[in-house]
This record gives structure tokens, C-alpha cells and sequence, in this order.
């Protein structure tokens, strides 16, 4: 265990110094800065890869289950995420935004127990690691579609203010930030309902009844219907730009608080 609590500590200082080098380049653009932060975000996500390797050795089993590891695992999807789009389209300022949320979930988590999981038989299987994994995922293509469209909104009010300063020219345009935040939700959609799916057959096949009533999957549905309405007006409704850029963000303030509120603090099942 202190091995990968090691390496964790290591990861954490690194993650620190390239989200420092990214805010520097934020202020006063410098390639020589931004390669550098990519680099050592490239070494993180490595590092995190090995503490996940090793933490499952030394646990034995896939270690998503306790809030320090999920949050660990989402800040490795987010890190993930940013690194191949900024390979494919070479955007800065959406690689920074996300991986300073991604730091301040390593941040946040840092103090917390890194112990393992102390669960009941009952509370394990294939399916559950699927179920975590999967809305994990989903939560991280919300994230980034989130990202998108307030960098949307950002450059719609540069443009409407007709203000060409650093900021405009390094923000895509709109209907690049518009379909990249589409496409990032046509991707998570399909991954909270397969997650929610796998979660009712997990809970029926070791309880042997449904969980109905627990709020969390009840929110759950809920932004499931949300993100529909979401993609049948940009779909079928032809709806573009600012008003599906705030159902969006609207959206993801709803997962938000199902993970970290409702989660938390009003489902009997899922505050283990």
C-alpha cells in the first residue's frame, strides 16, 4: 500500500506543476511553456496508470469502488480525454479547463482514506465494477461537453462584444465548440443508461428485488430524460447554439449534485 500511496504523492505534485505551467501559458501564451506542461500531464497520466496497476495488485480487485478511487479514476479519464483531443485538434485552453478540474479532484481527494474498500460480500461482482466504471465515464463526457459549451458561450459574447483579443483567437469557433459538446453527449448518453441498466440488474441478481425508491437512481432517470430532451432538440428540433449550450450546463449541475449530494447524503445505498 505505501508503494502506490508513494507514487500517488508523486502523480499529485506533478499534476500541480503542469496545471501551473498551463495557467502561466492562460495569461501570456508561450509554446515552450504549454509543451512543457503537456509532457509532464502525459507523465501523470502514466503515473496514475501504474497506481491504478498496483493498487490492484495489492487490493486485488479493480480499486473504483471507494470515493478516493473513483475520483482518482475520473481525474485519469479526464486527463485521458484531454490528451487525445489536443492530440487530434490542438486546443490549449480546453486541454487547461479541464485539467484543472481534474487537479482539483485529486486535490479534494487528498486528504481522504486511501485504505481499501471495507464491503460486504454482497456489495461485489464483475457487474458493480461495470456499473461504477460506466457512470463514471458517462460523468466524464458530461464534463467535457460542459467545458465545451461555456467556452461556447464565452466566444458567442467575444464575438457579440466584438472583442479580438488573445482569448478569441485561441478559443475555436462556435460551431466546432457546438458539435464537439453534441458529440461528447451522444457518447455519455448511451454510457449512464447502459450504467443504470447494469446497476438494476446487479442489485436484482443479489437482493433479488428492485431499487426503486432510492433516490439517486430515480435523479438518475431523471437527467437520463434531460440529456434525451437534449439530444431530440438538437436532433429532430434543429435547436443550436445558446439555449442547448445552458440546457447542457443546466444538465451536468444536476450530476453534480447526484454524486456529490444526493449520493452522499440521501440514498440508503449508495453512501457506502
Amino acid at each position: 500500500m505505501n508503494g502506490s500511496v508513494l507514487l500517488y504523492d508523486l502523480m499529485t505534485f506533478i499534476y500541480a506543476i503542469s496545471v501551473f505551467l498551463y495557467f502561466i501559458d492562460f495569461i501570456q501564451p508561450n509554446r515552450k511553456v504549454n509543451r512543457t506542461a503537456l509532457v509532464l500531464l502525459l507523465g501523470v497520466w502514466v503515473i496514475q496508470t501504474v497506481f491504478f496497476v498496483l493498487r490492484m495488485m495489492e487490493l486485488n480487485y479493480v480499486p473504483v469502488l471507494t470515493t478516493f478511487e473513483t475520483m482518482i479514476y475520473f481525474s485519469w479519464v479526464l486527463i485521458l480525454f484531454s490528451l487525445v483531443i489536443n492530440f487530434f485538434y490542438k486546443i490549449d485552453l480546453f486541454t487547461f479547463f479541464t485539467n484543472v478540474i481534474g487537479f482539483a479532484v485529486v486535490a479534494f481527494v487528498t486528504f481522504s482514506d486511501k485504505g481499501a474498500a471495507q464491503l460486504s460480500a454482497s456489495l461485489q461482482g464483475d457487474l458493480l465494477i461495470l456499473h461504477v466504471t460506466m457512470a463514471l465515464l458517462s460523468y466524464a463526457c458530461f464534463l467535457l461537453a460542459t467545458i465545451f459549451s461555456i467556452m461556447y458561450l464565452i466566444q458567442e459574447k467575444l464575438l457579440k462584444e466584438k472583442r479580438w483579443n488573445d482569448l478569441f483567437r485561441r478559443l475555436p469557433a462556435l460551431d466546432q465548440l457546438e458539435q464537439f459538446s453534441y458529440r461528447l453527449i451522444v457518447f455519455g448518453f448511451p454510457l449512464l443508461l447502459i450504467a443504470v441498466i447494469l446497476g438494476a440488474i446487479w442489485y436484482n441478481a443479489r437482493f433479488n428485488s428492485v431499487l426503486i425508491l432510492d433516490p439517486k437512481p430515480v435523479v438518475s432517470l431523471a437527467l437520463l430524460i434531460l440529456y434525451g430532451i437534449y439530444l431530440y432538440l438538437r436532433v429532430s428540433a434543429g435547436w443550436l447554439g445558446r439555449k442547448l449550450a445552458w440546457i447542457n450546463i443546466s444538465a451536468f449541475v444536476g450530476v453534480i449534485v447526484n454524486y456529490l449530494v444526493v449520493g452522499q447524503f440521501f440514498s440508503h445505498f449508495h453512501n457506502w
